[in-house]
This record gives C-alpha cells, structure tokens and sequence, in this order.
C-alpha cells in the first residue's frame, strides 16, 4: 500500500474514533430583550446558531420560539438569586451538539424577525462538556432595541404627519402607566434630504397603546427620508425606522 494511501486509512480512522465518542450534548439558549421579557414567537422569532468559537464549524441552528414568560417574575418582583426565570412555555431553543471533547462555542442570536427594520445581533461564548446539558434557563442573550414601525402622510401645503407605533423588542407594549411607560423614551423624527439634515421633530405619545406622532411643514419640492427614533436614556436602548415621503406641486 502507497503511504497516500495509508494517510488516507489513518485519517479515516482517526475520524471514525472521533465520531465514535462524541457525546451529544443539550443546550438550552434563550433572547431577553433589555428592560423586558423574553423574545420569542408573537416578533417573529429569533435565529439561532451554534459555532466552534475557534474554528467557525456550525454545530447546530434553529429559531427561538414560544412566550414571553412571567412578567410577575421577570419585572413585578425582584429576582433572587438561584431563581429560575423560565417555564416550558416561555421562548427558547434546545440545540443539540455532538462533541467528544470540551469545545469553546459561540451562542449567536439575530432577531425579531417579524420586522426585519429592528434587527439586532447578539452573541457570547461558553465551554461545553460533553453530555453535560445546559438545560433549564440555559444560555440567556440579552439583547438591546425597542421595535420602531414609523410612516408618514403628507397633507396639503407641505404639511407632514408622522407616526410610529413602537413597542419593546419582545413586541411588551408602552402606554401610560403601564410597565412601559412612554414619559421614559424619546421619540423624534429626523428629515433629511440628499442625506442632509432639513429638520428634526419631537413626536408625542398619542396611544392608546406604542402610538408616537408629530407635524412639520415641509416647502421645498423633492424626495426626503424621516429617520424616526426611540430612545431610553436610563437603559441605553434604541430602535429606529426609515420612511420616505415626497413634496411636489400642487
């Protein structure tokens, strides 16, 4: 036999043994969106993927869904120490590994896929044991956003109306009084046109429930973008949409 040939056997081997011993192993991974609950099916869903942290081999993927848990537990109490946050029905995705030896791996989120404008990426790292489950809460993402849904309607005159309707990124609603409270964001509205600044509007909450808008008046003819915003200065998070909207002749 060629020594081509006997690398070739020795490889083969050496991957059957691999194989042979490789364990599989459980990992819960979970999304939590800043300041809220869990992210799970009512936004779409968030996507999954597991890598090799060291050599970038997907080692499983899939979507996060289900509910958004207990707001009694996750917001109305303070959280003890060693307490679970999560129940059967509360959103999640159990990959499966088959590893024989511990392997540093990468846990990467991407989601609300039901309004691909709020996007966001999340991602760590975490060693994992052959055939030692992370199960329960398991691995938990936080990830920062509010989802922003924002239009325009332009009136006579050059008059301008323009709303979004904004909410959590785990799709937790804002109104007054509630747990979201909509006096703890900023909203505002940014006109540009051919990527220049022209205005910039505070928009007021006008509900019942995630409803912000506001007017300005816009004389000059052409094509302008408005780049609406949220903002919570206590927390850091943001969420933004982009609209068109045209001023022509009457």
């Amino acid at each position: 036999m060629s020594i081509s040939k006997l690398v070739t056997v020795a490889a083969l081997g050496l991957a059957f043994c691999s194989s042979s011993f490789a364990t599989e192993t459980k990992i819960m991974v979970r999304a939590k969106a800043i300041d809220a609950k869990f992210i799970g099916t009512s936004v779409g869903g968030v996507k999954a993927v597991i890598e090799d942290a060291e050599t970038g081999e997907i080692l499983d993927q899939g979507w996060l869904n289900g509910a958004t848990g207990s707001t009694t537990t996750l917001i109305k109490e303070p959280i003890k120490r060693g307490q679970r946050l999560t129940d059967d029905k509360t959103a999640g995705f159990v990959a499966t590994v088959d590893i024989s030896s511990p392997r540093l791996l990468r846990f990467k989120l991407i989601g609300p896929y039901g309004y691909r404008q709020a996007l966001q990426e999340a991602s760590m790292t975490s060693w994992v044991i052959p055939g030692k489950d992370i199960l329960g809460d398991g691995i938990v993402l936080n990830m920062t956003g509010f989802i922003v849904d924002a239009w325009t309607r332009v009136l006579e005159g050059g008059n301008v109306d323009i709303y979004t309707k904004a909410s959590m990124l785990c799709g937790c609603p804002i109104f007054p009084d509630g747990l979201w409270d909509p006096k703890n964001y900023e909203a505002t509205a940014i006109i540009m046109k051919d990527e220049i600044k022209v205005d910039e509007v505070s928009l007021d909450f006008t509900g019942p429930v995630g409803l912000f808008s506001g007017n300005t008046t816009v004389k000059e003819e052409g094509h302008y973008k408005a780049i609406i915003y949220l903002f919570d200065k206590k927390t850091g998070n943001v969420g933004v949409d982009r609209t068109m909207f045209e001023i022509s002749e009457e």
